[in-house]
């Protein structure tokens, strides 16, 4: 992911400097802020917190095919076979698929 903090604050500072701390919070730039009073906290780019998710959702997917012993095999067997059916122009076309 290559996610790395940026700077540390704490949450007064945050108070104190909003406009700056949202703009340290830029792509991959995460700000922690520390509390004493409450656990610390991450603020992140909602665009890159949404491709943090999306790739959550993705690992977890794999991760539910890959415990389904059956399915996996059966996706495993029609990797081998996948080369040889684009060489021989066995695939269908999404257009193809949903115009019958």
């Amino acid at each position: 992911m290559g996610a790395r903090v940026a700077r540390k604050i704490t949450a007064t500072a945050l108070r104190g400097n909003l406009k700056s701390s949202l703009k340290a919070a830029k792509g991959k730039e995460v700000v922690l802020i520390e509390n004493r009073r409450q656990p610390s906290k991450y603020l992140v780019d909602k665009i890159y917190f949404d491709e943090l998710m999306r790739e959550r959702e993705s690992i977890a997917a794999t991760l539910e095919i890959l415990a389904d012993q059956e399915l996996a095999a059966r996706l495993m067997g029609l990797a081998k076979t996948i080369d040889d059916d684009v060489k021989k122009d066995r695939l269908l076309t999404l257009e193809e698929v949903f115009s019958r």
